[in-house]
């Protein structure tokens, strides 16, 4: 690339790599097209939108769509109450979700907290559409928390993960899968994920979270950026089960991790010339190929993992 890549946009879990967009440091939108040399970034000369949010939603923040009880869901009303957020000064007060005739519910927190988040994540866990997303408060820190629609409409916490536990203390989700192969989702989170993170497998039912897996020294986030997206969910080893790619705790390197049939394993562990600050994206490989992987570095460089 001509420019520092930022951001790396993509619609969908796997994407195809000529659908991804990068945003540069200046602000510049590129596309990744065949060239002479094989790959390069070529410039958009048209403005390319990334996503249309509804009004009074939270800045840079992403909606969430589900196919079950709650169609969409995103976070409102801007706040600037959690002092040195981790991802910056913005963060909502306010969780919106509507159901598949477009009624519309939200759940407003208290003055003492905030929804530090960019995305809802929505999955069907016992047969109910459950929103996992960051609560923090001022005195404990960061908590997950699952919400439901229940009722004739009443949007509720259905449950919640202990806080990190101190003042500025934060948690990023990575996102949900079926790690286990199980055929029931989990989500990945990692806690303190700028002071050596720990990623956790964690489980919800009957209103209760379960740790099932815990996994130190890894990073998905920098402190203060609104890069969340900092490690993908794909089979990476063709053994048709999640999996997750992540950086450790320094970014320097990839981690695949895999927690099949109840076991943890790390089938690769890749090098990297600098450390991760981009998005990092699953990319659909040739047919009959296991996903790739796409991430902007410090140093500027923007690598295509095989």
């Amino acid at each position: 690339m001509a420019e520092r890549p930022a951001r790396i946009w993509v619609k969908g879990p796997i994407v195809a790599l000529k659908s991804v967009r990068i945003e540069s440091e200046s602000g510049a939108r590129y596309a990744i097209v065949d060239c002479e040399t094989g790959l390069c970034a070529s410039v958009l000369q048209i403005p390319h939108r990334f996503e249309t949010l509804p009004v009074g939603a939270l800045p840079n923040s992403h909606m969430a769509f589900g196919t079950g009880r709650i169609a969409r869901a995103w976070l409102a009303e801007p706040t600037q109450r959690m002092e040195n957020s981790a991802i910056g000064p913005w963060v909502a007060g306010t969780l919106i979700v509507q159901d598949p005739t477009t009624r519309q519910f939200q759940l407003d927190l208290g003055l003492n907290e905030a929804f530090e988040d960019l995305r809802p994540r929505i999955a069907e866990v016992d047969g109910q559409s459950t929103l996992f997303v960051v609560r923090s408060s001022l005195d404990w820190g960061a908590a997950l928390i699952a919400v439901r629609l229940e009722g004739e409409g009443l949007l509720r916490i259905a449950g919640e993960t202990p806080p990190v536990g101190q003042p500025g203390g934060w948690l990023n989700p990575v996102g949900l899968g079926d790690f286990m192969g199980t055929g029931h989702p989990s989500i990945a989170i990692v806690t303190s994920p700028d002071q050596g993170g720990q990623l956790q497998i964690l489980d919800f039912a009957d209103g209760t979270f379960t740790k099932r897996f815990t996994v130190p020294g890894v990073s998905n986030h920098v402190r203060g950026r609104q890069v969340q997206d900092m490690a993908a969910i794909a089979d990476f080893t063709g053994g048709k089960i999640a999996e997750i790619a992540i950086p450790d705790a320094s970014r320097k390197r990839v981690r695949i991790l895999s927690f099949a049939h109840g076991q943890v394993a790390e089938p690769a562990d890749i090098g990297l010339p600098s450390p991760v600050v981009t998005e990092i994206a699953a990319i659909q490989g040739p047919t009959g190929q296991r996903p790739r992987l796409l991430m902007g570095l410090e140093d500027g460089e923007l690598v295509l993992l095989h």
